[in-house]
């Protein structure tokens, strides 16, 4: 074998960085035979195991993983010509959505180092629940969108993981109510369902007392009285409590964080796609995540 077929590298890099047949098979607009059949004949011509299949997730072999790295990089020598070629011709704006409590943790990656290594590349952020996020994606309202991974129907492409915390303001005791104060986000956010069941569980009682679909709105709730929350680690305000199993509440499961990409991304799209892999996923490689649960 001579050359490396480009179809079987983009086969190869969307189930690399999906972790799915099926989720690769979204993204290149093909069916996932055609994408199984891509990998296996590739993998027999080359006669090299790519990955290990599992019942609901594939993960690279050690050989699948280092021939990610030159996948990924004869990708951005490419996107890196197409820019040269095309400057001032292509558009430039990308919509990205995210649930707005993931600023935190994006935004200053993308303040700080994106925007300045791609200077024509406008960022257009717009915040929602994360099922709708992954609805603007299919209907072009958005080019892409970082969500909660819904443990059930997962979709995406698996960035980060972040855990959940138990968390209200200094100086107040929220914890030691007989029936927890609660502020959380409303119907539709994917982490609240796996908040009340934890508590369900271990036999708390709680109550809902103000919902807001915005994190700010949640934070001025609970800075104003004896309310707990939960937030992704990386949005708890830095002088707040952190509470957990120490003061009787329940342990948490972690956040799958994905993005999702449209079938065929445009450059700046997939610029920002590759930024954000190399700033977040670990190893900068997809890999199959540790079993740790999933809040989404």
């Amino acid at each position: 074998m001579r050359n490396l077929d480009s179809d079987a590298l983009a086969a190869f890099l969307a189930v690399a960085e999906t972790g799915s047949f099926t989720a690769a098979a979204e993204r290149l607009g093909r069916t996932q035979a055609a994408v199984s059949m891509a990998i296996a004949k590739w993998e027999e011509r080359l006669d090299l195991r790519l990955f290990e299949r599992a019942h609901r997730r594939v993960s690279l072999t050690p050989t699948g993983q280092r021939l990610l790295v030159y996948a990924r990089k004869m990708r951005a020598i490419e996107d890196e010509a197409l820019a040269m070629l095309l400057e001032g011709r292509n558009e430039s704006r990308v919509r990205l959505g995210m649930p707005d409590d993931y600023l935190t943790l994006f935004g200053t990656a993308l303040m700080e180092r994106f925007v300045p290594r791609y200077p024509n590349v406008s960022l257009d952020l717009r915040y929602d629940f994360s099922l709708r996020l992954e609805q603007m994606v299919e209907t072009t309202e958005l080019d892409m969108a970082i969500v909660t991974q819904s443990a059930s129907e997962p979709k995406g492409e698996v960035i980060r993981e972040e855990r959940q915390i138990w968390c209200c303001a200094p100086n107040r005791t929220p914890e030691n109510a007989s029936c927890l104060q609660l502020a959380l986000f409303p119907d539709g956010c994917r982490a609240r369902p796996h908040i009340l069941a934890s508590l369900d569980q271990i036999e708390r009682n709680w109550r809902i007392v103000y919902s807001s679909s915005d994190s700010a709105g949640i934070q001025l709730a609970v800075a104003s009285g004896e309310l707990l929350t939960v937030l992704p680690e990386s949005a708890v305000p830095a002088n707040w409590r952190r509470l957990g199993e120490e003061e009787g509440l329940p342990a948490l499961p972690w956040l799958r964080l994905a993005m999702i990409l449209p079938q065929h991304p445009r450059l700046p799209v997939r610029q920002l796609a590759a930024f954000l892999r190399s700033e977040f996923q670990p190893g900068g490689i997809a890999c199959e995540a540790p079993a740790r649960g999933v809040g989404g």
